[in-house]
């Protein structure tokens, strides 16, 4: 099993509420794994996003899709399920290579904001061109396939650790792309990558890495879904609003991929930054999740953390957020159980509230969404609805 794999193999948004038909959050609940379960989405909502079926014949690799069982719908409990502990080692470890590798599938033919939603999404080039590194002088270990992009380009991708062995993939530093398999890359605060392996049809199982580039056996890389863009819009109807005097880094999940905390969206002190809040139309319809670190943070801290250091996936606070099959996008906030199992205070950590910026926003009962001075005002932390055109800020204070 994967490090902290009960946590984040299904893209974990904490909410604390179950949503009722006028959109009002009731009910308490603990965590729940997938958003598409809360919202009862149909387990082939992911339909958009496959390729014809037309062009397998002519894919670089054969399908996968035989080989994994169908998904089913999740149901989410209203136990409270603990976590398992992940590994205290910031180094990745691959997982354990089968009798046969999982084969892949067909293919089809910012800077520091003062205020609030000033930067307007802005839709990216769709060509099915991959660079050929721009320029980039990326590390590129021997048997390694290279980055293929350089800082500031047009497609918005954004190079993780370009001088470790991964060389700017959206990968752990010790890992590499490889040829015969799948890469991931990182987009801008905002946008989300829309490419991924099309025939991974589970949460959990094989396929559930598979995000990003394929490399094959001679490290060419091709583009899933030629007619969609590297990095696309998300909703940008939610982002992080720092009060504080320092820097705040939130740290995205690589999902599909290696699920390490790994992409970061940093808040300047008294700053903005947009989150990356994903449409229904992503992956397998799963959300978006954030380990989000203590205040003096940068980009530097979204990286595996430990007992002994409270950074990544060991950092006081979980913010989720994603778009549900009904149009509404729900977003929420808790204290990191792990932050507080080793005898980390919360009290120690800065709060934070969910506050309408404008719209629609339904709030759980007593009409606030916060965990302030170690206690959140709904238990195990609480989700806040967005409808329509809403949007709203996690308010760092």
């Amino acid at each position: 099993m994967r490090p902290f794999a009960a946590v984040c193999a299904f893209v974990v948004i904490a909410v604390s509420n179950r949503v009722a038909g006028d959109g009002v959050l009731t009910d308490p609940l603990a965590i729940i794994v997938k958003l598409p379960a809360m919202l009862g989405l149909p387990s082939n909502d992911y339909s958009k996003e496959e390729p014809s079926t037309s062009s397998a014949a002519s894919a670089p690799w054969p399908s996968s899709s035989e080989h994994q069982p169908k998904p089913s719908p999740i149901v989410s409990s209203s136990k409270h399920e603990e976590p398992a502990k992940p590994t205290t080692s910031s180094v990745y470890v691959e997982p354990t290579p089968s009798s046969s590798a999982p084969p892949p599938p067909p293919t089809t033919s910012a800077p520091p904001q003062t205020s609030s939603y000033s930067q307007q999404p802005q839709e990216t080039q769709n060509s099915g061109d991959i660079p050929d590194g721009q320029g980039n002088n990326f590390n590129v270990p021997a048997g390694a396939v290279r980055f293929p992009w350089n800082y500031n380009n047009a497609d918005k991708v954004v190079p993780i650790t370009p001088k470790e062995s991964n060389g700017g993939w959206a990968m752990s530093p010790n890992q590499m792309c490889k040829p015969n398999s799948w890469c991931p890359y990182a987009c801008e605060p905002g946008y989300y990558s829309a490419q991924w392996d099309p025939s991974a049809l589970v949460y959990n199982g094989q396929g559930s890495m598979n995000g990003g580039l394929y490399a094959d056996g001679s490290g060419k890389l091709s583009k899933p879904f030629p007619s969609k863009p590297f990095c696309a819009p998300g909703m940008f109807n939610a982002g992080i609003k720092n009060t504080l005097g320092q820097s705040v880094s939130a740290c995205q999940t690589v999902y599909p991929g290696n699920e390490a905390m790994i992409i970061p969206s940093v808040a300047q002190a008294g700053g903005y930054v947009d989150l990356n809040i994903v449409p229904h139309t992503y992956w397998l319809g799963t959300s978006s999740q954030f380990y989000v670190n203590l205040a003096g943070s940068t980009a530097e801290q979204c990286i595996w953390g430990n007992a002994d250091k409270p950074i990544g996936n060991w950092g006081p606070f979980i913010f989720g957020g994603g778009q549900g099959a009904d149009g509404n996008t729900y977003i929420s906030v808790q204290y990191n159980p792990l932050y507080l199992s080793v005898g980390f205070k919360a009290t120690d950590a800065y709060n934070v509230k969910i506050e309408c910026e404008s719209g629609q926003c339904n709030f759980p009962s007593g009409g606030e969404c916060k965990c302030e001075q170690g206690v959140c005002s709904v238990d195990n932390g609480c989700t806040v609805t967005l409808s329509g055109n809403a949007k709203a800020n996690f308010v760092i204070y």
